[in-house]
């Protein structure tokens, strides 16, 4: 699931960990799929990563502060 940074930013260090994890899991799935061309959003891949940078640049912004 998408969510935006201010969503995101919403959330403590705890729900961001846990969205972490789920989002990695999603990767995973992504990446088999790809690999034998079952994936039909091939953008997918690609936001999943980018959400999951998101999640841990917020993370890392958490514990600097």
């Amino acid at each position: 699931m998408q969510m935006t940074t201010t969503q995101l930013r919403a959330k403590s260090a705890d729900e961001l960990k846990l969205e972490l994890v789920s989002c990695i899991q999603e990767l995973g799935k992504l990446r088999y799929d790809a690999s034998f061309n079952k994936l039909k959003n091939v953008k997918a891949l690609a936001q999943a990563r980018r959400q999951k940078a998101r999640i841990l640049t917020l993370l890392r912004e958490k514990q600097v502060v």
